[in-house]
């Protein structure tokens, strides 16, 4: 099960080029819908929500099927190639139709490569090795997302005087390049375990260890553990215990509400605040960097005061962060003091964002069966698709038939009863004492999601 040798850990970054890509499109997807496209924010909404909405089941359908062929690599290279042809796609897109398949047809087929990176480490490496491998990789990720942020606004900041529409395809076709170099590192460097594991049989603690995990505006996975089976012996009631399925109430309430302000938020700062593209993918920086820079320090507290209790302030904190969107566009600023002020409440809610993803699989772990965790993470991943469906249509119909500083608020509202329906979850101490999953003092690291 050991990974081969003179291979170790080097096609983690296979994976770089193909977060590089990710991170430099997250926020220009959106941004041109309405600049190259001439379209809404309510198409915006629908564009994030049907490639949401293809993303479920095919998550769920590229990780049975994984599992089905005991085979990881070619999954990796659908994942990486379906970016790059859906990438490539987008920049050729000259209606909303075009782009609209280019974009479902990202969510159908990037999803291969989500349920088998992560398990794959497990298959390759020593169990003493997991935990620090499953960082090392998380951290290339993550490094790859902000690189991919940083070149976004370099590219787009070169083109400030030419036309940006023909800047963002060029980004389009640039960024697909990436993820097939990817592809061929991949088909170089990934190795092919000699034995796959049950993933139901993953102990509790390899769900604590630190993962990066980027916000975005559709339901994309980046690095997942377990993905939901599609039986009655999987779906079964009885599996999940009252206190998980009031978490599920919960997640679904908490992703409307993100999706609900985030779908629309490019297109605010680009048309309602004036600012350029080049200064969106600022305060998108911002937001992740916040997130980059926060997430070992959030660990530490979620162990020292309870997964839920860290959430709680995450959630609270994005409930009154949402509106002061809008509220600080009543004080006139120069641009380059919005473009501050912004950047200032976007690190905020990443911050925010790193308080809410530690926890969440952490509390999934608590409160479920035991014997049932693989089933338990498997729905929490497809409540949390399906929450991101109905919060991009809600955002982007809102903002454009009522307006931003009703979705903002729009947003906060349904964050508020989520928090009632957190409260009510014995979320720390879990299942009940004696069957909540122990983690051996020394193995352990900080929990994430």
């Amino acid at each position: 099960m050991t990974a081969e040798k003179g291979r170790g850990d080097k096609w983690y970054y296979s994976f770089l080029p193909y977060n590089i890509a990710s991170g430099g499109t997250n926020t220009l997807i959106p941004l041109f819908v309405t600049e190259a496209l001439a379209g809404s924010v309510a198409q915006v909404g629908l564009i994030s929500a049907a490639t949401s909405l293809a993303s479920v089941p095919s998550h769920i359908l590229w990780g049975d099927l994984s599992d089905t062929a005991k085979k990881r690599r070619v999954f990796v290279l659908i994942g990486f190639g379906g970016l790059a042809l859906s990438l490539l796609l987008m920049g050729l897109s000259i209606n909303f139709y075009q782009y609209m398949i280019a974009n479902v047809l990202m969510g159908m087929l990037v999803t291969a490569a989500a349920p088998v990176g992560t398990v794959l480490i497990l298959e390759s490496f020593k169990k003493e090795d997991w935990a620090k491998q499953l960082a090392s990789f998380s951290k290339v990720g993550g490094i790859g997302w902000v690189l991919g942020l940083v070149l976004g606004t370099v590219w787009l900041g070169t083109f400030t005087d030419g036309d940006q529409a023909s800047a963002m395809r060029a980004l389009f076709l640039l960024a697909a390049g990436l993820a097939l170099v990817s592809m061929f590192l991949a088909y170089r460097w990934v190795p092919e375990p000699s034995e796959t594991i049950d993933r139901s049989k993953i102990n509790g603690w390899v769900h604590h260890v630190p993962m990066f995990h980027f916000e975005r505006m559709r339901f994309l996975p980046q690095r997942v553990m377990h993905t939901l089976k599609l039986s009655s012996e999987h779906l079964r009631p009885e599996n999940f215990p009252t206190n998980l399925r009031k978490y599920y109430v919960y997640v679904l309430l908490t992703f409307m509400g993100f999706l609900t302000f985030y779908v629309g938020l490019p297109t605010y700062l680009k048309h309602y605040v004036g600012m350029s593209s080049t200064e969106v993918f600022i305060v998108y920086l911002a937001s992740s960097t916040a997130s980059a820079l926060t997430y070992t320090r959030v660990g530490q507290w979620a162990t020292r005061f309870g997964g839920k209790k860290v959430q709680s302030w995450g959630v609270m904190a994005r409930t009154l962060l949402f509106p002061s969107f809008f509220l600080v566009t009543l004080v006139d600023l120069p641009m380059v003091g919005y473009v501050v002020v912004f950047c200032a409440l976007h690190a905020m809610v990443g911050f925010a964002w790193a308080l809410i993803s530690v926890s969440n699989n952490y509390i999934v772990s608590n409160c479920c069966k035991p014997s049932c965790r693989a089933e338990s993470s498997g729905m929490y991943s497809a409540m949390q698709g399906s929450a991101t469906v109905v919060g991009a249509l809600m955002g982007g119909y809102i903002a454009q038939y009522l307006g931003y500083m009703v979705v903002f608020v729009a947003a906060s509202c349904i964050l508020v009863v989520s928090l009632g329906v957190l409260s009510r979850i014995d979320a720390d101490n879990g299942y009940s004492e004696e069957h909540a999953p122990k983690i051996p003092e020394q193995e352990h690291g900080s929990p994430a999601s």
